[in-house]
């Protein structure tokens, strides 16, 4: 199970990250949050069309000075990420400067992709969007990697699922419950809200059996003067199958940037010496149940879609 655990963490680097927030070290925050648009007794109208005002306002970001914490992990890893709507996405980590880059997640429209220098064995795994509710390795990563653009706290209540609340807590918080429809399954998500700052401080993920499935939460909510978008800069999440919780500093963050991305961004790289194996693959497959990844037999090569190749990285 420590393969597992090491491909669920590195899965959760990329695949994970939600929506939530908390008021810790609120005197910290060089730019104060504005008030909330609702009142003590707000509605589930208001409090939703809040939250999707603010991540509809979201284009695109991008950070060169973020760093994510891991699991069993003693040095936090230095991290890039680019996000552009509505599936791209680009997370690249390394420990230091002069060891290089350790790994490389990316997703565009139609695919995506995950690399790591190590732990994995000497492969690297892709999947398309649209046949990633079909892939074996969902009964032990149950989640949509849709869900990692919502981790990065672009949270949008949908018209096409169903919600109920907002409920007081104990707290003083606000708690919605949406039921969602995915092309994987339902799910049940729970959004507490805090009820000062108006954003939300924890989100959790179950199945329709109330297994919990993953739990986020953000911490030092700012503003970005420049768009008047809120954003939560620290994030803590844990996953089923993971040991502890990982957390994910944004760093600073320029919001809807006009200068445009390089071409090569969020096109998927061929890794040299790594062989590429596509999580849709029936290779994961076994009489016996599901083989994770770093079980795969080293004999078969899937070949990559050309379409979505952009250079070899060594």
């Amino acid at each position: 199970m420590k393969t597992a655990s090491r491909l669920i963490s590195v899965l959760l680097v990329c695949l994970c990250l939600t929506g939530c927030a908390s008021i810790q070290n609120l005197f910290k925050r060089k730019d104060p949050l504005p008030p909330p648009t609702f009142g003590t007794q707000p509605t589930l109208e208001q409090i939703t069309t809040a939250i999707n005002r603010n991540s509809q306002n979201i284009r695109n970001f991008t950070t060169e000075n973020a760093s994510i914490h891991m699991p069993g992990v003693w040095v936090s890893l230095h991290t890039r990420l680019a996000f552009e709507r509505p599936k791209r996405l680009r997370i690249q980590g390394s420990v230091s400067s002069l060891r290089g880059q350790e790994f490389d997640f990316g997703s565009n429209d139609d695919i995506f992709w995950l690399w790591t220098r190590s732990g994995m064995g000497e492969v690297w795994y892709y999947c398309q969007h649209d046949l990633y509710p079909i892939s074996p390795v969902r009964s032990v990563f149950p989640i949509d990697p849709d869900w990692l653009i919502e981790a990065l706290g672009i949270v949008e209540f949908k018209s096409s699922d169903q919600h109920f609340g907002p409920t007081r807590m104990a707290d003083g918080n606000w708690e919605i419950i949406s039921h969602c429809q995915t092309p994987s399954g339902q799910y049940i998500k729970q959004t507490v809200i805090d009820h000062k700052i108006g954003w939300i401080v924890r989100q959790e993920l179950r199945t329709p059996q109330n297994e919990l499935i993953a739990r986020a939460e953000m911490d030092d909510w700012r503003l970005d003067r420049g768009t008047g978008i809120c954003y939560a800069k620290r994030i803590t999440v844990q996953c089923q199958g993971m040991d502890g919780k990982m957390t994910i500093d944004l760093g600073s963050p320029t919001f809807n940037t006009t200068t445009p991305f390089a071409p090569t961004m969020f096109l998927m790289p061929v890794f040299e010496g790594y062989r590429a194996v596509d999580l849709s693959s029936p290779e994961f497959l076994q009489p016996r149940g599901v083989v994770m990844p770093m079980q795969m037999p080293t004999t078969s090569s899937i070949p990559v879609p050309e379409a979505h190749i952009q250079t070899t990285i060594r």
